[in-house]
């Protein structure tokens, strides 16, 4: 990958976080529960962890930015969000919704039910919000080094 391509994905990163973070701060004024509130909520963590996962840069590279030094509640939080947009929001993963199957196997038509818990001790908005902010301002901390790089080329 050339720095043209790294800088390209390193300033999409940046749009997507920022996009990330206006939407955090209207559903802190919004009124949760709603649906377009729960998509909203979804679609942070989704723009939030895009930066972190692969990225195709070309027919045979990918990227990714590695997560910045974060404290260790942060990274906690950053990790959660991950694991929740593999296996909540971006994919169906059953392990995730520790969901089981029940009925009375001995009535005469025995009707399934799914039960599951459901997926309580979501992240609260402003935690996710003040997440992506930290995170921001170490990216940005780095762009100076792609304008000493920049200028380093004939």
């Amino acid at each position: 990958m050339n720095l043209d391509e790294e800088y390209t994905h390193y300033q999409e990163s940046i749009t997507s976080l920022n996009r990330a973070w206006r939407t955090a701060c209207e559903l802190e004024r919004a009124t949760p529960g709603n649906a377009i509130w729960s998509a909203a909520y979804r679609m942070v963590i989704v723009e939030y962890c895009k930066p972190f996962k692969k990225s195709k840069i070309n027919k045979k590279d990918c990227h990714k930015l590695k997560t910045p030094n974060l404290s260790s509640t942060d990274e906690a939080l950053h990790e959660q969000l991950a694991n929740l947009r593999d296996k909540v929001m971006a994919h169906s993963d059953i392990d995730a919704l520790d969901a089981s199957v029940s009925y009375d196997k001995t009535a005469k038509y025995p009707v399934p039910i799914i039960v599951k818990n459901s997926l309580n001790g979501l992240p609260n908005i402003s935690k996710i919000r003040i997440l992506i902010e930290h995170v921001l301002d170490k990216l940005y901390e780095k762009e100076g080094d792609y304008h000493a790089q920049f200028k380093k080329m004939p």
